[in-house]
Formats: structure tokens, C-alpha cells, sequence
């Protein structure tokens, strides 16, 4: 191993090294195949004899063979020294034709070679073990691989940096309380002259606000990068698959005046601006559905328990009845728009084809006082499949209620479950800390929960973080990253 890959005695890092593709499977012009680890250059010379002089961080022109000898590909060689690289390590990346059996002949060269198949995300759990990334930092690359728009991938981006300045400065205010506090028991019954008890108790307010702002943050975190799916419901005939043919702008879904046509589950992606939604139509509800249409409304049940947000589609020239009232019972509090369908021939029937507003959605062709206070169409957004009225409005809609950002919105959006769960921790622990200091438990109650904020703050980065939470998070990323 040489001096510059070496780590101090009892450290736990892998001294392995490893292989993996680091490109997309499938044929291509390229293809990448990535070592990593003390022996990487060792390896790659085996697999690449001869050829120029290896030079740091400079391309080269090179013939790889097989443990015979036999000539396998020429290849483009890079090597990366450590410390300075990717994963702190030496690295080799070795750009190959981008057929699937060179790919493979060429990785399994590198392990006839003593390389090891790396596991899923082992590239950049090295890095994070040689101290190259956080873990924040290392869930940010993840974040950027899986961004199914250029939006969530400059979130992503973004990330790491503004999530680093959060916690920074949390750090530092949960570093004063806490020195605070101990100065409080280390000299009970003295004035220190530092923070009022308001002052302290104001202060952890404030932090906890902060986090769990920053924990709500990961809803909009997660749909910017993952996207989001959106579920349309509603009665039979209330013109459901019409409006989502038209809002993913394609006959995806079987459009009939035949009661019951879509039984199964229709889904479609598409994008929202910069955001990428998909869109599921279900099989519409009635009370004398078939057997086979009671089986798809139980499909789409379970499908729509996963959305981000419904639309209760309702037929807007046509009376409501129990059937669409239980339908809002059911969605209860979940997020949902109510759109109301037909505005085209409402408005003709009411004598109001020209009427202000009409072709755009801004205004109903029924006001809502003039419903009844139980009808669900009341405030709804009202479009036309025939004519596409109100479609851009409720496109619009469905953005706004997916990704709209507070006023108080944070500094930072968090892109990874994990980051969640310890800002809510750390709330709680401030919260706590405030009830010990307003209660009769006291300051060292109070310092104890701090200890615990500090400690979750550092496993959100990494400083303290266990072998079970690395294995789980790591386990989650792509085979070659």
C-alpha cells in the first residue's frame, strides 16, 4: 500500500479495493469501469501493460487484456492519486466501448486481478470514511443521481452547501445554551450576568421552530428530485379519463360514454414546468359496479394511498349525490383539489357561453353561493374536456399545491428521510430542554436533552455516525457510486 493511502492503526474504513461499472448498463459509445482502493493503479497496470508513462490525473490511450493476455479493448486510463480523489483512495477510471460484454470481461479482469465487486454505493461511503464528504454531503450525490428533473437536480446541487451553513450555525447556538447551562450548574445560585432565563428559554424556541421547519422541508425536497404522484378518483361518467388524456397531453386512458371503462390503474408521467409528475387514473367509483370494476377501485385504493395528491373528479352538470359526498368524507384531510368537469356545457345551459371568465377557469359557471352548502363543487376548480378551459389553471393548481413554499420558508431544503428524523429529534430534545427549564426538573435535565441535540446534530453529518446508519444509507445507492 503506498504512504499516501495509508490511515491510522484501528480506523475502520475497508482497505479493499474495488471495482464496479460506474455507467448506466446497456450498449453505448462509453462506458465506464472505476477502481478504488490502495492497490487501483497496481490493478489497472496488470489489466493495462505497457503504454505510456502513468501520470497524475492525465488521460491516456491504452490496451486492456485478459488474464491470458488476450487483447480485450482499447480503453482510455485516468488515474486519481489519493488523497486527493473522489473516494481518498487512488482511483483509475477506465473508459471502455460501451458494449455489455466488454464491460463485463473488463471488470472481471480487474477482480482476476484482486479488485473486489463493490457493493451498492461503496465508492461513496470510502469517501466518506476517508473524510472526503459528509454524510449530508454524501446524500446530496445520491439526491443528484436520482433528480428526475433539472430543478430537483439543481436542488440537489445546492444542497450539501446550504444544509452545511444550517447546521453550522445550529451547532453554534446549541454549543452557547448548552455552555450556558453547565455554567449554571457548575455555579448554582450565582448571577453570571449571561442569558436571562427568557433569553434561554426564547433560544430554544427558536431553534426548535427552525427544525422543525427544516423537517417539513423534506416534502418539497422530495418531490423536486424524486417527483410527485398525483391520483384522480371520482364517480363513473364524471369525465375522469378524459381530463387525464388531457392533462398529460396523450390518449393514455380508454374514453367511453359506457359506464365502468377503466378498471385498472392508467399512469403517466409527465412534466409540471420543472417539475415531473405522474399522473394515475382509477377505475371510477358506482354502486352497482361489477365484479371486475370492484377489483380495480380496491387496486386503485392501494395505489392512491401513495400519492402526493388527489383530484376528486366530479361531473359538474349533474346533480351530487351520497356517492360523491362519501368520496370527500373519504379523503378526509389527505391533499386534494376538487375539480369540477363539463364548465363548457354549464355555462351553455345557464345562457353563459361568452360570460367573463369563460375559456380560463378564473371564474365558475356557477357561483358558489347560488350551491348548496353540502355541495363538493362548491370553490372547486372547474374545467372542460371538450374545449381544454381551466386545464393550464389546474395544472397550475396541482404545482402550486404540490411545491408552493411558505413565506417563513427555511434556509435549506433537506433531500433524504434520515435528515428528517434528527431534525425532528433535535426539536424535540429543545423542546425538553424548555420544559425542564420552565418545570421543576431544572437545568441539568435541560443540558441532558441538549447533549442529546448535539449528538443528533453531529449523526446528520457524520461525525458520529454508527455502522448501522451507514450500511442503511449506502445501501440505498447505485452499484458503481
Amino acid at each position: 500500500m503506498t504512504a499516501r493511502n495509508e490511515r491510522p492503526a484501528g480506523d475502520p474504513v475497508s482497505l479493499d479495493t474495488i471495482v464496479a461499472t460506474a455507467t448506466p448498463w446497456g450498449r453505448g459509445a462509453l462506458a465506464v469501469v472505476r477502481l478504488s482502493g490502495p492497490d487501483a493503479r497496481e490493478i489497472a497496470r496488470s489489466v493495462c501493460p505497457g503504454g505510456p508513462r502513468w501520470i497524475p490525473r492525465r488521460a491516456s490511450l491504452r490496451r486492456a487484456v485478459q488474464a491470458d493476455g488476450t487483447l480485450l479493448d482499447e480503453v482510455v486510463a485516468t488515474w486519481m492519486p489519493g488523497p486527493r480523489s473522489y473516494t481518498g483512495f487512488d482511483v483509475v477510471e477506465l473508459s471502455c466501448h460501451g458494449n455489455p460484454v466488454v464491460v463485463e470481461a473488463l471488470v472481471a479482469a480487474c477482480i482476476a486481478r484482486g479488485a473486489r465487486p463493490a457493493r451498492p454505493g461503496e465508492f461513496t461511503r470510502q469517501a466518506v470514511e476517508n473524510g472526503r464528504l459528509d454524510l449530508v454531503a454524501a446524500e446530496s450525490v445520491d439526491a443528484l443521481i436520482r433528480a428526475r428533473s433539472l430543478a430537483g437536480a439543481r436542488l440537489a446541487a445546492e444542497a450539501a452547501g446550504r444544509i452545511e451553513a444550517v447546521t453550522t450555525r445550529l451547532r453554534e447556538r446549541l454549543l452557547d445554551l448548552a455552555a450556558e447551562l453547565e455554567a449554571r450548574l457548575d455555579h448554582p445560585g450565582e448571577d453570571l450576568g449571561t442569558w436571562s432565563d427568557e433569553a434561554v428559554v426564547a433560544a430554544l424556541d427558536g431553534i426548535a421552530e427552525e427544525c422543525r421547519g427544516l423537517a417539513a422541508s423534506w416534502h418539497e425536497g422530495r418531490v423536486r428530485i424524486e417527483g410527485a404522484r398525483v391520483g384522480l378518483i371520482g364517480p363513473v361518467n364524471a369525465g375522469k379519463s378524459s381530463l387525464f388524456n388531457g392533462l398529460v397531453g396523450q390518449e393514455r386512458a380508454l374514453v367511453s360514454d359506457e359506464p365502468g371503462t377503466t378498471r385498472d390503474v392508467v399512469e403517466r408521467a409527465v412534466m409540471l414546468d420543472d417539475l415531473a409528475v405522474t399522473f394515475l387514473d382509477s377505475a371510477g367509483e358506482r354502486p352497482a359496479a361489477t365484479a371486475l370494476e370492484r377489483a380495480g377501485q380496491a387496486l386503485a385504493a392501494d395505489l392512491l394511498a401513495d400519492v402526493e395528491l388527489v383530484l376528486l373528479v366530479l361531473a359538474g352538470h349533474r346533480p351530487v349525490g351520497a356517492l360523491e359526498r362519501g368520496l370527500v368524507d373519504r379523503l378526509g384531510s389527505r391533499p386534494h383539489i376538487v375539480v369540477a368537469t363539463h364548465a363548457d356545457v354549464v355555462r351553455e345551459s345557464a345562457g353563459d357561453g361568452t360570460g367573463d371568465g369563460a375559456g380560463d377557469g378564473a371564474v365558475a359557471p356557477i357561483p358558489d353561493d347560488e350551491m348548496p352548502e353540502d355541495d363538493p363543487r362548491r370553490r372547486a376548480l372547474w374545467v372542460s374536456n371538450t374545449t381544454g378551459e381551466g386545464i393550464d389553471a389546474l395544472r397550475a393548481a396541482i404545482r402550486a399545491a404540490l411545491v408552493d413554499r411558505p413565506a417563513a420558508a427555511p434556509a435549506a431544503v433537506l433531500v433524504s428521510h434520515r435528515q428528517q428524523g434528527l431534525m425532528r429529534s433535535i426539536a424535540d430534545c429543545c423542546e425538553e430542554a424548555r420544559t425542564a427549564l420552565t418545570g421543576l426538573a431544572g437545568p441539568a435535565v435541560a443540558a441532558e436533552a441538549l447533549t442529546r441535540a448535539l449528538a443528533a446534530l453531529a449523526e446528520l453529518t457524520g461525525e458520529d455516525a454508527r455502522e448501522a446508519v451507514l450500511d442503511r444509507m449506502f445501501a440505498r445507492f447505485c452499484i458503481g457510486k
